[in-house]
């Protein structure tokens, strides 16, 4: 087996950060390109402009694009309306590259007020093992179905590629609306033994499964812990601090995705996005307590506070070797052309 997509996810933006160097984005994607051997980038973030331009540069490059416009905290009735604006570039985009894709969005239940029990995304994801946020689920997947068929009766009127979207592994998605099955699937301790399983069910629907984020933080335990790298983080002070104890270990992350890809192409996955390239908000830092990279899940470590220079972890270059010997394997071609660099 090989995978469709060899792929990987890119902040465009965030509420905290802003990346306005076309430049800069265009050296991180020819990295992404070159030294990964991706073929395929998400790319999400919030502000469209942003996404549209960035999307041109990696077109340019030769990358596919999917692409995901993501707000946190709006309520359904703004996130319909920045879908309808992302999902309009995105045909304009698909016009010049067909196999551009519409990821509509990541995670509703945590990010979009309404459907879960909190009204902001951190009072959804730091109760998320508690009984009473479990025992809310039904009522939590039946608003969010209610919401997907709008979100898929939107995202159709405006763009006429494949569509997906980006569930949360404890959401129940009803994927009739949408093209591919998409999951953001990370294995932790409370679901390895049925890891497997949980990944063939994602087949039922006879639709390609896309992993669109998988990945986890840079510390001993931290594969256990799964997509929980933040609870290692002391988060109620004006400086975040990691708790006492935690070891930074860069070969947790790198081997936690080749066991996961290794798996995923085990059972016919299409496409994979590791999560992710860059996270400008967890610097890293010489001191443990201030190392928030240990708690992020970026392949890369960004030092400086303006986050312009960025170095490769141990799974940057992990990836990149397995990535590579897929390349050297796949029938599938290269999108669109790659320009001059």
């Amino acid at each position: 087996m090989n995978l469709a997509d060899r792929g990987i996810n890119y902040r465009v933006d965030v509420d905290y950060w802003y990346r306005d160097d076309a430049e800069a984005i265009r050296q991180d994607l020819i990295a992404i390109r070159d030294q990964l051997s991706c073929t395929t980038v998400n790319l999400y973030g919030r502000d469209v402009p942003k996404l549209t331009a960035a999307a041109r540069i990696a077109l340019q490059l030769g990358l596919r694009v999917w692409l995901q416009p993501r707000l946190v905290d709006a309520s359904p009735a703004q996130t319909l309306d920045h879908l309808a604006e992302a999902a309009a570039a995105a045909e304009q985009l698909r016009r010049e590259a067909p196999e551009v894709v519409l990821n509509t969005g990541c995670e509703y239940s945590l990010y979009t007020t309404g459907i879960g029990p909190g009204r902001t995304a951190r009072d959804n994801w730091f109760p998320l093992e508690s009984s009473r946020w479990w025992a809310l689920l039904p009522l939590v997947n039946r608003r969010l179905n209610v919401f997907l068929g709008q979100v898929a009766a939107t995202a159709r009127a405006n763009f006429h590629g494949r569509i997906t979207y980006a569930s949360g592994f404890w959401e129940k998605v009803d994927w009739t609306g949408f093209d591919i099955v998409g999951v953001n699937y990370y294995r932790h301790e409370h679901n390895q033994d049925g890891f497997r399983a949980g990944l063939r069910r994602l087949h039922r629907d006879g639709k390609p499964v896309a992993i669109l984020e998988f990945g986890c933080g840079s510390y001993v335990g931290a594969a256990e812990d799964g997509p929980r790298a933040h609870r290692i983080v002391d988060w109620s002070g004006d400086r975040p601090k990691v708790h006492p104890g935690f070891v930074r270990d860069e070969s947790v992350q790198a081997r936690y995705l080749a066991e996961l890809l290794d798996i995923y192409l085990g059972e016919g996955v299409s496409s994979a996005f590791v999560f992710e390239f860059a996270d400008r908000s967890r610097l890293h830092s010489r001191r443990p307590a201030r190392d928030l990279d240990m708690a992020g899940y970026a392949i890369t470590k960004v030092t400086g506070g303006g986050g312009e220079t960025w170095a490769p972890k141990a799974a940057f270059h992990e990836l990149g070797r397995i990535y590579g010997d897929l390349a050297s394997t796949s029938d599938v071609p290269p999108a669109g052309h790659r320009v001059n660099r």
